[in-house]
């Protein structure tokens, strides 16, 4: 059995003291690093919905007898009226996944930037990373 063993460099037996700023930083890289993992859940949904919508869509051409649903209740719609209805919802969520997509972007920056500084500082004796 060979184990992977690496030596520690000095600077990593070296305590290193934690401020108050690096206690802020951990902080807020946490809550960013949360919230990005909910916005890219939340993009995952928005494109699965515009992809059912854009299968309503499409199905609606064929169909000859189309009922819309308001809530929990199913209402028997012409086929411009569903579809303009289904048109607008797309619209709805493309312009939400556009602004989700905008803030996975800037979060992605903050997050980056937090790693930089929190690296330089403390090196391997902390751990930034998804698993």
């Amino acid at each position: 059995i060979t184990q992977n063993t690496k030596m520690a460099s000095k600077r990593d037996m070296v305590a290193v003291e934690v401020t108050w700023d690096d206690q802020r930083n951990i902080c807020t890289f946490s809550r960013t690093h949360r919230r990005y993992s909910e916005v890219q859940s939340i993009i995952g949904r928005l494109k699965s919905d515009i992809e059912k919508i854009t299968d309503a869509t499409d199905e609606i051409i064929i169909a000859d007898d189309v009922k819309y649903v308001f809530g929990e209740t199913f209402v028997a719609v012409d086929m411009d009226l569903a579809t303009e209805l289904l048109e607008s919802k797309k619209t709805s969520l493309e312009t939400e996944l556009a602004d989700r997509t905008q803030e996975l972007e800037d979060l992605q920056k903050t997050v980056d930037k937090l790693k930089v500084q929190l690296y330089a500082k403390f090196g391997s004796q902390i751990y930034l990373e998804n698993e």
